[in-house]
């Protein structure tokens, strides 16, 4: 087998891949006839079909931006002219709104240039949950997730090529092999894989079989590209809709036995997939364990320690470090956004710790409060929908513990598409057909 550090592909079998598959995009989303829901589809795919590219679209080109960044921008900039204005009202975007005000306070005491690119992912997560909910209040979540399943078609088949071809880029962890077909990292590409899961879970309840026949790709795709952190992350949306999924079929008397059942299955199924994939989390267990005695500055870890979790341990001593060693105006307000650079070569790989260094207290008090908010807007979830949607939500949180999902555009697609839905989940509901469709007022800028 042929290992590459970061395995990549002719940029005509990419490409090739990508306009092949084009066509069936084009054929599930000829139905929708709104901008809003064509332009989150296409936004969607351009960013899947970039970060392909990375060779080309990762490195700066203008004032410090990658190809990648500007398209952010481009993306915020015309979804400005086609959204409804009425929906940044959304009191679903309240915790994103407190993070972007944030980031921009700190950037501006800090006089940090690079915080354009910081605050571009943020504005392309409000922008991006503004069309998608957008999408969904027009059409349905049946319609729209039926489309942006076609979006991971390119992927998944660049994913296979690399395992057919023995092409896969070595685990930054223990050497294991992860195939992420051609795509720079293992981290942004499960990610993309997760959004497939969780596009294919939101499914469920109005087409389980398509559902039934997506998800066991997704769950292949995920231990073929080998990142432990996603793995981790898609267990709870799994669980849900699986658990859920099933007892809902059954009526009401037969419930009480069919919830015993499938809890005992799914407890031996979980237990025989532990101790399948027990060497590759012995460390997580270790961590787990001596957590109390792993709390100390970097200089002090052991080589030993200092490998745990991919060197995470080490990482996250170095930032919260140099956070505490600040001054009183970096413990309130950060060093800036993107202002790791100063000491690592790597970003932080938590959210929880990468927002006090960056933007100091107020930036952690701000993360926290919005992840809450989130799970508020989860809890006030239609009933049917609201075990799904809060695994979905605890899911992105796992995500955000061990690496950042914020920091990668391809997070922010899985969290707009999540939010989205979960806002949707909640507004004023007429019953049409086999999905959930609304006719809501958008003038007061509520919640919808």
């Amino acid at each position: 087998m042929e290992v590459k550090s970061i395995p990549t592909f002719p940029p005509y079998v990419t490409l090739g891949v990508f306009l092949a598959l084009l066509p069936l995009t084009l054929i599930a989303s000829v139905r929708f006839k709104d901008r809003m829901t064509l332009f989150l589809i296409a936004a969607i795919w351009l960013r899947y079909l970039m970060s392909a590219f990375h060779e080309y679209t990762f490195p700066p080109v203008v004032i410090g931006l990658s190809l990648n960044a500007l398209a952010s921008v481009a993306v915020i900039g015309i979804a400005f002219v086609i959204a409804d204005w009425r929906l940044f009202g959304l009191k679903g975007l309240a915790g994103i709104y407190l993070v972007i005000i944030v980031l921009m306070f700190s950037s501006i005491i800090n006089g940090g240039a690079e915080a354009i690119g910081s605050l571009a992912k943020w504005g392309y997560l409000a922008v991006l949950t503004i069309m998608a909910y957008g999408a969904l209040r027009r059409h349905g979540s049946k319609a729209l997730f039926q489309a942006l399943l076609t979006v991971f078609l390119a992927p998944l088949t660049l994913q296979v090529l690399s395992v057919l071809m023995g092409i896969g880029k070595e685990s930054e962890s223990d050497g294991s092999i992860c195939f992420i077909g051609g795509y720079n990292h293992e981290g942004a590409f499960s990610i993309l894989i997760l959004t497939f899961l969780y596009c294919a879970c939101f499914l469920e309840p109005n087409r389980p079989k398509l559902a039934l026949a997506c998800i066991p790709i997704a769950l292949a795709a995920l231990l073929l590209a080998n990142y432990r952190t996603t793995i981790l992350a898609a267990v709870p949306v799994l669980v849900a809709v699986i658990f859920f999924g099933t007892i809902r079929r059954f009526s009401p008397r037969d419930r009480p036995v069919v919830v015993i059942v499938v809890a005992l299955a799914g407890a031996i199924v979980l237990y025989a997939a532990g101790l399948a994939m027990q060497e590759r989390f012995s460390d997580l267990w270790t961590v787990l364990s001596n957590a109390g005695n792993l709390i100390k500055p970097p200089e002090y870890y052991t080589d030993e320690e200092a490998d745990l979790l991919s060197g995470r341990l080490t990482l996250w001593s170095r930032f919260i470090t140099a956070y505490l060693n600040g001054s009183i105006t970096n413990l309130a307000i950060g060093f800036g956004p993107e202002s790791w650079r100063q000491i690592s070569p790597m970003y932080a790989h938590n959210s929880f710790v990468s927002a006090p260094y960056e933007a100091g207290v107020f930036g952690l008090v701000s993360m926290v409060l919005l992840f809450a908010w989130n799970f508020k807007l989860a809890l006030k979830a239609i009933w049917h929908r609201r075990p799904l949607i809060i695994a979905a939500h605890v899911g992105f949180l796992v995500l955000n513990l061990a690496t950042m999902g914020f920091w990668q555009i391809e997070g922010n697609v899985l969290l707009s598409l999540t939010l989205a839905y979960t806002l949707y989940a909640q507004a004023p509901r007429q019953v049409l057909g086999s999905d959930l469709q609304w006719k809501v007022s958008v003038g007061s800028g509520g919640d919808y």
